[in-house]
């Protein structure tokens, strides 16, 4: 597979391309976790500002575990995806309540915690206990996928079996970090930078990968986003975070182009997801 050469260029291109982020510059558990599911589906530019002034706010998992719900959603503010913020606590609570709060070192236990999937579970153990194991997240999975299969689609078992002996066991943090830079600039999902990748001549992907023809979307059109529930949802939890409380015929009238039915239903899927409370006919954030 000549993945010892692959793997010294890819560390050769970190050093000098590696981005400056303040989850590269500790080791704490908590502070990794907190980053990891900060990134899920949310740009590193957006993550960077809240990062810090969620750990300002929760500056240790006990902080986190005793904070309100409320607390927690109010200051996830501009992140979206606001379930992340309470799985993020509902891990905290466990970790301090039945690991006294102590994070674990074991991929199962770790997956065991409420919200923690096989990717967070393994960039925990890599990026704050320096772990050396192989994730796959979007990053990785391209890489692995284009440099040492090809354009034929591997399952994930498959690829964390070439990850597992790809992996340079003495540099592994800073090859798994590598990997999310390398994904991020160079071999990106659409037109990757081939002629700037220092990889290309070792890609198995290359350069079919450049003439490959383009998905055809089969779904529908895609609808504006001012026109989906996850809209509706966001704007009735950044209400509340700002007046505390609303009724059902208030947010009601909040959104006069949509029906009624789909207001209130939007509403109950909501307190479903425990991102609110309903108490005698008032709308507001968990306590």
């Amino acid at each position: 597979m000549k993945s010892s050469i692959i793997t010294t260029l890819l560390l050769e291109w970190y050093k000098k391309n590696k981005r400056d982020l303040p989850w590269r510059k500790t080791h704490d558990p908590y502070n990794i976790l907190v980053s990891e599911v900060m990134l899920q589906q949310t740009q590193v530019s957006r993550v960077l500002i809240k990062y810090r002034e969620f750990l300002s706010t929760f500056p240790t998992i006990n902080d986190l575990a005793k904070a309100s719900p409320a607390q927690v959603i109010t200051t996830w503010k501009g992140l979206g995806y606001n379930r992340r913020a309470l799985f993020l606590k509902k891990t905290a609570q466990a970790i301090v309540g039945e690991h006294n709060g102590t994070f674990p070192k074991d991929i199962k236990d770790l997956c065991a915690l409420p919200g923690i999937g096989d990717y967070t579970a393994r960039a925990v153990l890599s990026f704050a206990f320096k772990q050396p194991v192989p994730m796959m997240d979007t990053n990785h999975r391209r890489f692995y996928q284009r440099v040492f299969v090809g354009t034929e689609t591997k399952k994930d078992k498959e690829l964390l079996g070439i990850a597992e002996e790809v992996l340079p066991k003495k540099d592994a943090y800073d090859f798994n970090q590598a990997l999310m830079d390398f994904g991020s600039l160079i071999c990106t999902t659409k037109s990757p930078s081939c002629d700037s990748c220092p990889l290309q001549k070792h890609c198995k992907a290359y350069p079919a990968i450049l003439t490959l023809p383009k998905k055809t979307s089969t779904t529908k059109k895609k609808v504006p986003f001012k026109e989906t529930d996850r809209f509706v949802r966001g704007r009735i939890i950044d209400h509340l975070r700002h007046q505390k409380m609303l009724t059902q015929p208030e947010a009601i009238k909040m959104f006069k182009q949509f029906k009624k039915e789909r207001i209130i239903k939007i509403i109950n899927f909501l307190q479903k997801d425990q991102l609110i409370d309903i108490i005698d006919g008032r709308i507001h954030l968990p306590d």
